[in-house]
Order: C-alpha cells, then sequence, then structure tokens
C-alpha cells in the first residue's frame, strides 16, 4: 500500500500539469482564431456592367474574286508578227479601235491582185454578154466568165475574213492593259498581249458556298471586306447556280456593287447569313471565361447582410456565338437587370466578395 501511493501522486500530479498546459494551449488557439476571425474576407475588385439585348445573324465569311463585267485579254486568232499597237498602255480606247494590227501585206497583195482578176472578168463579161445579143457568142462562154467572177468574188471574201482577223478591234470603251510584247515580236496563236478593261462603275463578285452553310436567294445583300477585315461596302446577289460541284460541294453564287474600286480579280472577304436572326445578350470580351464545362460569366448577387463586402461572385453560364475585339455576343438564362463581371473577372471564382471599382452602362 505504501509503495502505490507515490505513484498515485504521481500520476495525479502528471494530470494537472498535462491538464494546465492543455487549457493554456486551448485558449492560445482559441484567441488566434478569433484573431484571424476579425481579419477582412478577400475579395476582388472589379468593374461591371448590365447585359445589353441586340438583333443577331449569324454570318460566314467567304474568299471571294472581283470581276468586271467588261474585261477581256487582247490575243489573236492566228499566229504572226506585231506591226501596229496603235495606243499605248493605260490609254482609253473606244469600241471599234484597233487595238492590236499583225503583219497582212501579203494578203493585202494577193487581194488587189484578184480584184484586178474581177475588174477584167467583169469588162469581159459584159463584152460578151454584147455579143450574145448579136448571137456571135454562145451563152457556155457567158456561163464560164459569170462562174470566173463568182469565184473571185469569194476568194476576195476570204481574204477579207483573214485580214480581219490579223486585227483585233475594242469591244467595248474601255482601258488597255500594260502590253507583254512590242511592234516587230512575233505572236502566237491565242498568246496574250495585254488586258482590256472596261470603265464601268458595277463589280461582279464571284465566290463559292459550301452545301448546308447557307440559303442564299437572288436579291439577298452581301456585305464585302478586304483582306484585312476593312469594311468595304454591299453588294446584291443577283446569280445562285442550280448546281452543286461533286468534287467540293458548293455552289457558285455571283453578286453586282456598285462603286466599289476593286480591280479585276481582286480577293475580298464575303459576308453571308448563315442562320435565321436572333435575340442575343452582348457584353465586352473580357467578362467571358473558360472551364472545362465551356464559356461563362460571372453575376454579381447581392451579399448576406453581415458580409462585408456588397457582392458576390456567382458563375452564369453561356453558349457564346460570336466574339470580337470590341463585343461578345452569347445566349443564356439569365436577369438582364442584374449586374456581370466586364474588367477584371479572371480575378473571380464562384462565391468570393467582390467589390465594384466602376460600374457602366
Amino acid at each position: 500500500m505504501r509503495k502505490i501511493i507515490p505513484w498515485l501522486i504521481t500520476l495525479i500530479s502528471c494530470s494537472l500539469v498535462t491538464g494546465a498546459l492543455a487549457a493554456v494551449k486551448y485558449q492560445q488557439i482559441t484567441e488566434a482564431i478569433a484573431f484571424g476571425a476579425s481579419f477582412p474576407k478577400p475579395y476582388e475588385v472589379v468593374s461591371a456592367r448590365q447585359v445589353s439585348s441586340i438583333k443577331h445573324t449569324p454570318v460566314r465569311r467567304l474568299g471571294g474574286t472581283i470581276r468586271r463585267p467588261e474585261f477581256v485579254e487582247i490575243s489573236s486568232e492566228v499566229s504572226g508578227r506585231i506591226v501596229n499597237l496603235p495606243f499605248a498602255a493605260g490609254a482609253i480606247v473606244n469600241k471599234g479601235d484597233a487595238l492590236l494590227e499583225l503583219f497582212s501585206a501579203d494578203l493585202t497583195a494577193q487581194q488587189e491582185a484578184l480584184r484586178a482578176d474581177r475588174n477584167l472578168v467583169i469588162t469581159q463579161l459584159g463584152r460578151s454578154r454584147a455579143l450574145k445579143e448579136q448571137a456571135l457568142i454562145a451563152q457556155g462562154d457567158i456561163d464560164v466568165q459569170e462562174a470566173r467572177l463568182s469565184a473571185l468574188n469569194a476568194q476576195i471574201k476570204a481574204i477579207d475574213a483573214q485580214l480581219t482577223r490579223l486585227t483585233v478591234r475594242a469591244p467595248f470603251t474601255g482601258r488597255i492593259g500594260i502590253y507583254t510584247h512590242v511592234v516587230g515580236d512575233m505572236l502566237d496563236t491565242g498568246e496574250v498581249v495585254a488586258s482590256f478593261t472596261g470603265l464601268g462603275a458595277e463589280r461582279w463578285i464571284d465566290f463559292k458556298v459550301p452545301q448546308g452553310l447557307a440559303q442564299i436567294s437572288v436579291g439577298d445583300e452581301a456585305s464585302l471586306y478586304n483582306l484585312d477585315g476593312a469594311f468595304l461596302g454591299t453588294a446584291t446577289i443577283i446569280v445562285v447556280s442550280d448546281s452543286i460541284d461533286a468534287a467540293t460541294r458548293t455552289f457558285d453564287v455571283r453578286a453586282s456593287a456598285k462603286d466599289i474600286d476593286l480591280k479585276h480579280g481582286e480577293l475580298v472577304q464575303v459576308e453571308v447569313a448563315s442562320g435565321a436572326s436572333m435575340v442575343v445578350y452582348e457584353l465586352p470580351p473580357s467578362s467571358v471565361r473558360w472551364d472545362t464545362d465551356g464559356t461563362f460569366i460571372f453575376q454579381l448577387v447581392d451579399s448576406e447582410p453581415d458580409a462585408q463586402r456588397p457582392y458576390r461572385a456567382t458563375v452564369q453560364r453561356i453558349d457564346l456565338i460570336d466574339e470580337t475585339a470590341d463585343t461578345a455576343i452569347f445566349t443564356a438564362t439569365l436577369d438582364n437587370t442584374g449586374l456581370f463581371a466586364t474588367t477584371g473577372s479572371f480575378k473571380l471564382k464562384e462565391g468570393v466578395l467582390a467589390q465594384l471599382g466602376d460600374r457602366t452602362n
């Protein structure tokens, strides 16, 4: 019994010391928690605004090529040596004026010889008919001379046709391009010498539309942009092909525009409607965020009364329709009277407190 008492005293003493230390530590932890709770909760400063409702038509931009209604390439149907290029490059030429002349002296000489023969036959035929009235010549001799006259007339017309092919004339009033040949060069059949462009203000825009992309009809409007994206004007659809290319599954479309100073062959972007109009919401691009589930924005809702900041961020899922450098348009089920984070939205998370640094309408 005497041996147990010291052990009990020791055990009780240790328990008392441990309890005292635990009480002190508990007090310290409680004070630390209270001290930490006294700090303000984290928050983010963002800008916010209400969404705007706009009417949006889905569009697609396609590549198009500018065509002039009056445009030809000057070439010859036959080969030969160039003897005359009457106009300088860049000159305006009236309809019917000669643009290109090939060597034709040999044909002209042949034609003159045939005309001389024809004149002789005409003289002989006149004398023969006078002799026929006096019964001094047979009808067969007159028939031979008439046949000879018909043959000469045909040969002269044939040379006229050849001479016509040696001179290329302007099919309309226009401006001649830059020559690729000079006087004295030999020209092969079909070889292009220069381009010839009409002076009209109308331009055609030819482009291809993939099957199923858009329903395009004659009379529809299309917007034109240059390769840098700058707006050029509008064009009216004038032709829609009735067939689809089996290789590319596209159909051809031609639009017409006026007073747009574009060169023949120039590339442009053609914007056409690819769906029906719809009402969508609009916010700055800085409002839109992404995660593995898609796109979303942050709505700023009123925080609880005892919160230290007026708003809390909550995720609002959206379907992004289009985005440019200035605006993002989307569809969503939301309260369009609420506030939505814009600049600084990247700092927010679900449930975090927020303070407005700026509010725009």
